[in-house]
């Protein structure tokens, strides 16, 4: 490609030191922890080939190179300059989204956006619900899903709204493809071992687990128009609270009092209900 290259880069590291940055299974790198000496020097998407001349097939050989990298790491990458924008253009979620995510360790999260095209490849998505999570569970090759989600991923939001439910997720993104073209989810999608067999195990359970409440379907519809009201709900213009000199106060104090209710079979045996 013509935004492909090979460089190498050159971080000053002390012995021990962390890099910072995550590979996944294929040493592309996923995540870069801010602050750390990776910042600003590697980028999310490179690919890495080689620390300080030796070739790295896996993880096991990157870390093991950089166990004995310090005083200079030299990381041999293959970038890809627009493939590394629309990387971290993904990993960039919006602030007001981002705070609905409960990070775990061994996931990775991005923002995947899905655009219609009129005459063009089919959605080709398939969703499940287990656990209280929307899993994708099928992704035709070819296919819209197949650019932005992959088999596994959890789809925490969809425009910004929290699903737990698939008839939830299925009917926003209708919506939002019919209203506007294209949707956007934020993405939880497994990047460790553990919670890549997770995922797998998951995927594999023929019970399509409900949420652990079951809605009927005209409560999912009222549940669904009013999480889509909720940004634009203002607060109310007077306090239910009572303030000034003369409001209410609660106080605690430490004597308690106890009532006894009785009842008027005190004593005698439960009658049988006929």
């Amino acid at each position: 490609m013509g935004s492909e290259k090979m460089i190498e880069i050159c971080i000053d590291m002390e012995e021990g030191e962390p890099l910072g940055a995550t590979p996944n299974d294929k040493l592309v790198i996923t995540k870069i922890q801010a602050g750390t000496i990776s910042e600003g020097k590697l980028r999310i998407g490179d690919q890495v080939k080689k620390v300080n001349g030796q070739n790295c097939k896996d993880c096991n050989d990157f870390f093991r190179a950089l166990r004995f990298a310090a005083p200079c790491a030299k990381i041999t990458v293959n970038r890809d300059e627009k493939k590394a924008e629309e990387l971290e253009a993904r990993v960039h979620i919006p602030e007001d989204r981002a705070k609905i995510i409960q990070r775990r360790e061994g996931y990775v999260y991005e923002l995947a956006t899905l655009v219609w095209v009129q005459n063009g490849p089919k959605l080709g998505l398939g969703i499940k619900h287990f656990q209280n999570r929307v899993l994708v569970s099928r992704v035709d090759p070819g296919s819209l899903a197949e650019k932005c989600l992959v088999l596994g991923d959890h789809l925490c939001d969809v425009d910004g709204i929290p699903v737990s439910d698939k008839d939830v997720a299925r009917d926003l993104l209708v919506k939002n493809i019919q209203e506007k073209g294209k949707v956007t989810f934020v993405v939880e999608r497994p990047d460790s071992i553990d919670a890549k067999q997770w995922a797998k195990q998951a995927l594999a359970t023929n019970l399509m687990q409900p949420p652990s409440v079951q809605m009927n379907e005209d409560v999912k519809g009222i549940a669904s128009q009013y999480r889509q009201a909720l940004p634009g709900l203002k607060p109310p213009a007077k306090s239910a609270m009572s303030t000034g000199p003369n409001a209410r106060r609660v106080s605690i104090i430490e004597q308690t009092q106890t009532h006894e209710i009785g009842h008027d079979h005190e004593g005698k045996a439960l009658r049988k209900v006929k």
